[in-house]
């Protein structure tokens, strides 16, 4: 019975569940560079890049939401329908989604686009991935929609506490 309490604490040490979850709220400033363009979207090139863009991210417990700002949140209101990611904080790992509301059309599909975050924190800085997705009507005129993406990298800052 000796020996369960240093292999706990062992166990423990090697996983993030004992430490608890990172603290990663705060004022992000990220900069975005355009990665694959599955999708074939006009007006997506690979390699350029966006910065500056202003990440408000809240915490409470396990749950985060991250508000994009600015001229960036104001882009993704006019085309996914939303600017606000709601996801998870696991560790250091922050997995979030932005559902998008803005409906598109074309032949008998229609879509609309949902954004998945993918993200780990360490100290103020933050890197990650951000991949576009089609949500459709499953219909046989979406094609290639139900199965491309289009992906970003991002990192970004915040000021520390």
């Amino acid at each position: 019975m000796k020996r369960a309490i240093p292999c706990l604490f062992v166990a423990c040490l090697l996983s993030i569940g004992c430490e608890g979850n990172a603290a990663v709220g705060g004022d992000y400033t990220i900069n975005i560079t355009n990665g694959q363009n599955g999708c074939m979207t006009e007006d997506w090139t690979v390699g350029d890049t966006t910065s500056g863009i202003t990440l408000d991210v809240r915490q409470d417990d396990d749950q985060v939401q991250l508000d994009v700002q600015g001229a960036g949140g104001a882009y993704l209101d006019f085309v996914v329908g939303s600017s606000i990611f709601n996801g998870q904080v696991s560790g250091e790992e922050i997995t979030a989604s932005l559902i998008g509301s803005r409906a598109y059309s074309g032949g008998g599909c229609t879509w609309t686009l949902t954004v998945d975050l993918d993200a780990r924190v360490n100290g103020d800085f933050m890197e990650g991935t951000l991949t576009y997705r089609a949500v459709t009507n499953m219909h046989p005129d979406c094609g290639v929609a139900e199965t491309c993406r289009n992906i970003q990298s991002f990192n970004g800052s915040r000021p520390p506490p």
